[in-house]
């Protein structure tokens, strides 16, 4: 019949893990021979396929796939595989290096009695334990300013979620209506601060409002360009236009839009009869980390490109010169700075401490500034990475004393 765990699980269903050989994108990454080429956004779909050349993967056009869809598709009908959003797209905030993710994190339930919470938890290689260990846990800053204090968390405040070495990561799983493949499925991977959730919400709501189905349901998977402001270079706010990806179904009516929705479903019941004796599973997507992290990083993350892990793990350096970092924690703390925020601009200027001395004193000195009308707050003008830190584990757990003048 079979081979227990590998073609077929416990209760005898055929086991459907999908490998992926087509990818889905709106971007090109940078060329494999050039390493002074970078990666560029397109506002239309580009279809690659899987292959292997001495050892290492690539991704190479596929016009036979292109051709069906025309010049610059912008919207493409998809179809899911499986029922759980986790697995039709999957979500969290990782640091990519060319390695696999150095430090990743995702929303967790933690069970307290009858009322269980949720929280970001992180999972980071380090050296004491390279295949991964919960992260921070008793970690603390070992010298700095912020020397004995814990090390910020998974989300907001963590030092290289702000630096952008991290950020948000999400897969989206589907066949394409157009070009349907059986034993295989298409990804997409984005980056984006707007796509993720664009995706992942879409996704949830389409389960919801499905009742709680999503294997073979059709979708449109699209693309717009849309306008986004930014701090600049000097300060002053610039604009962009960035493509942005989303998931809908249209109708004229809600029966409508539930016939298209799921047409599909409808032509597998219709062949079920076939294959009434087989019991079989839900489809499942297995990929090597190993094998797609040159690509996520290269595309997605170039600024990890040449990160070597040792010099994000648990023995970064950190800042040195502790009098300059008192007085700039002394300075920010009079311009009304939150400590996280001002623990983020010592790690961003790490290389110049005396140039953010300096700029804040300027602050200081010129008064009151007007805050952004989108955040309310001021936006620091440089965004260096986050590499000078260095951590210890507390080990008998308890806090160690903490000098008055540190944050």
């Amino acid at each position: 019949m079979g081979i227990l765990g590998l073609t077929h699980d416990e209760n005898g269903a055929a086991l459907e893990k999908l490998p992926v050989t087509i990818k889905v994108a709106i971007g090109e990454g940078p060329t494999p021979d050039d390493e002074n080429s970078s990666p560029r956004a397109l506002f239309h779909f580009v279809f690659k396929r899987r292959t292997v050349r001495e050892q290492m993967v690539y991704w190479e056009p596929a016009p036979d796939i292109a051709e069906v869809f025309g010049d610059k598709p912008t919207e493409l009908a998809v179809i899911f595989l499986h029922d759980d959003p986790r697995e039709v797209c999957p979500s969290e905030y990782a640091l990519w290096t060319r390695k696999g993710r150095l430090c990743h994190g995702e929303l967790v339930q933690i069970a307290e009695g009858n009322a269980p919470r949720y929280e970001m938890q992180a999972i980071r290689r380090t050296t004491e334990h390279p295949e991964g260990e919960p992260w921070p846990a008793n970690h603390r800053y070992a010298d700095g300013p912020m020397e004995g204090q814990p090390i910020e968390g998974c989300g907001e405040g963590c030092p290289e979620l702000a630096s952008g070495k991290c950020g948000p990561s999400a897969d989206l799983y589907f066949i394409l209506e157009k070009f349907p493949s059986l034993g295989a499925i298409c990804r997409l991977h984005t980056g984006s601060k707007t796509s993720v959730p664009n995706l992942s919400n879409a996704v949830a709501q389409l389960h919801s409002w499905n009742g709680g189905r999503l294997r073979w349901v059709k979708a449109i998977l699209k693309v717009t360009p849309e306008l986004r402001w930014h701090p600049g270079q000097f300060g002053e706010w610039e604009s962009s236009v960035v493509p942005i990806l989303s998931l809908e179904i249209g109708g004229t009516t809600l029966k409508s839009l539930g016939d298209k929705m799921n047409e599909p479903a409808k032509l597998l019941i219709e062949a079920q009869p076939a294959c009434a004796g087989e019991q079989r599973g839900p489809f499942v997507v297995r990929e090597s980390e190993v094998e797609r992290a040159p690509e996520i990083a290269d595309e997605f993350y170039p600024q990890n490109k040449n990160l070597v892990e040792e010099q994000t793990g648990a023995i970064i350096q950190s800042p040195g010169n502790a009098e300059l970092c008192v007085r700039i924690c002394e300075i920010a703390r009079m311009l009304g700075y939150h400590p996280v925020k001002t623990r983020i601009l010592v790690g961003q200027w790490r290389q110049d401490l005396v140039g953010l001395e300096r700029k804040l004193q300027n602050e200081l000195d010129e008064g009151p500034q007007t805050p952004s009308p989108e955040y309310g707050r001021r936006h620091s003008r440089h965004h260096h990475g986050v590499n000078g830190r260095r951590f210890k584990k507390n080990v008998d757990g308890e806090t160690p004393p903490v000098s008055s003048n540190e944050v």
